[in-house]
């Protein structure tokens, strides 16, 4: 009988966030389960952590900078100070209007619903915490979970798009394949974070294969089926911005499993700005039709108008933003009435922009101190000698997502800000254990030289 403790707990929370957290505007009472079973998961493992015995990560910065995000967005203000602030002055004209005095307001326009967006974070902070902490699951077991939702995600994308049945959610992309996920897009973020991540385990296994029979290798063919699975899954999600990342993220993912070729840091950076330069050339010139660079089918929905429409309320209400979760609101303000229809606008799909016109220079100093972590971090995986695989692909898996978050909101999903959680704990962990087995060979290399002295 295997005992359920708290590393078991922790993996069978991992696979119930990435089961049930595929949505943002859909999927409430799953997100409020997760909500409440993350709560839990985080008493459970600061009651049972000793004081400073938790892996750091170095990421206190960045941590503190959320804190004062979420803490300001309920600072109650005199109504003298509160109107100074940019785009206050429609709200305090309409107190003007029905001959009401301006009461004390917070810095959030809508406080409760910034209550409901901090919400949105402890799935994302439960793991990030129990990840951390002693008696955490392994890597390998947490990519292990993560890469078999992920296949079976797969399938039922192949099925959705192939029969057109299978839709887990009522408000979702019908007619291509979001698995798990209401949108299409997420899909294929989440099967790119789990190509990533799978390349590291995979790399693991070929190292440790190294020297072994060529029966031990051929029985990872299925871990490369596994790979292929999800490298052509994320093509059939329907994901034109997914599909373009598919070649730097496999290019990465490669020459993390081959270890042994060697690449200098320079070419590795000409490469991916050349990427990012053709990227941009397709869109501008391709052949394939897209939202960013033209306008959509529907009247004022298209990222283009996310685009032009939000930089408005981004000019307005600079520095300070207009408070968690009222972008949908705020959104509304700025859209011309004459080209408003049945859909409307939930997300800017462009995570950069939505926070900055949410938080202001908030969200900014937090995104900079969290970029201040990644980048150098990343950078020093990659320069080394490449033995953290897991470490890696979790620096792949992160660097997708910023990037696909630039013409979309994959982390507004409780799945994917959890997953890129595990990431930064897995950029951390098998950096520590490698240098705990480093220290330990070199320990066991000299013990022969100190008897031989004798």
């Amino acid at each position: 009988m295997i005992g359920f403790n708290r590393a078991t707990a922790t993996l069978v929370y991992l696979a119930a966030v990435l089961l049930l957290g595929g949505a943002s505007a859909a999927g409430f009472s799953g997100n409020l389960a997760l909500q409440l079973a993350g709560a839990v998961l985080i008493a459970w493992t600061l009651w049972g952590t000793a004081p400073g015995s938790a892996l750091r990560t170095d990421l206190k910065p960045f941590g503190l900078a959320l804190v004062v995000l979420a803490l300001v967005q309920f600072l109650p203000l005199p109504p003298a100070l509160w109107q100074m602030l940019p785009g206050r002055d429609a709200v305090a004209r309409g107190y003007d209007l029905i001959g009401a005095d301006l009461p004390w307001m917070t810095l959030s326009l809508a406080p409760w619903k910034s209550l409901a967006s901090l919400a949105w974070w402890i799935p994302a902070l439960a793991l990030f915490i129990a990840m951390r902490a002693d008696g955490a699951p392994g890597a390998r077991q947490a990519i292990g979970v993560v890469a078999a939702v992920a296949a079976v995600s797969a399938v039922l994308g192949m099925l959705q798009r192939g029969v057109g049945t299978g839709y887990l959610y009522l408000v979702t992309n019908y007619g291509e394949g979001p698995g798990f996920f209401a949108n299409s897009n997420h899909q294929g973020s989440f099967l790119l974070v789990a190509l990533a991540l799978w390349g590291g385990y995979l790399a693991m296994d070929l190292s440790a294969a190294r020297g072994l029979r060529r029966s031990r290798l051929a029985a990872m063919g299925w871990q490369l089926a596994v790979t292929g699975l999800l490298a052509f899954s994320v093509i059939v999600s329907g994901s034109l911005a997914c599909a373009a990342l598919l070649l730097p993220v496999g290019l990465l993912t490669f020459l993390n499993v081959r270890a042994d070729l060697r690449v200098p840091v320079g070419w590795i950076v000409i490469a991916a700005v050349a990427l990012v330069a053709g990227f941009a050339a397709f869109l501008l010139f391709g052949p394939v039709a897209n939202d960013l660079t033209a306008k959509g089918t529907v009247e004022g929905i298209s990222r283009q108008d996310f685009l032009l429409t939000g930089l408005k309320p981004l000019a307005d209400f600079a520095p300070f933003g207009t408070g968690l979760g009222t972008f949908q609101d705020i959104y509304r303000w700025y859209e011309d009435p004459a080209r408003i229809g049945t859909t409307f606008v939930n997300h800017a799909h462009n995570d950069l922009l939505e926070l900055l016109i949410e938080t202001g220079l908030f969200g900014l100093v937090a995104l900079v101190l969290f970029l201040r972590w990644f980048v150098p971090r990343a950078f020093d995986l990659w320069r080394s000698e490449r033995g953290h695989s897991v470490a890696l692909g979790a620096s792949i898996a992160i660097g997708a997502v910023l990037a696909h978050s630039l013409v979309d909101y994959p982390l507004r999903t409780a799945a994917m800000s959890g997953l890129i959680a595990l990431c930064c704990v897995l950029m951390v962990r098998p950096m520590e254990a490698a240098r705990s087995r480093r220290r330990h060979r070199e320990t066991d290399a000299e013990a022969p030289r100190v008897l031989i002295r004798i």
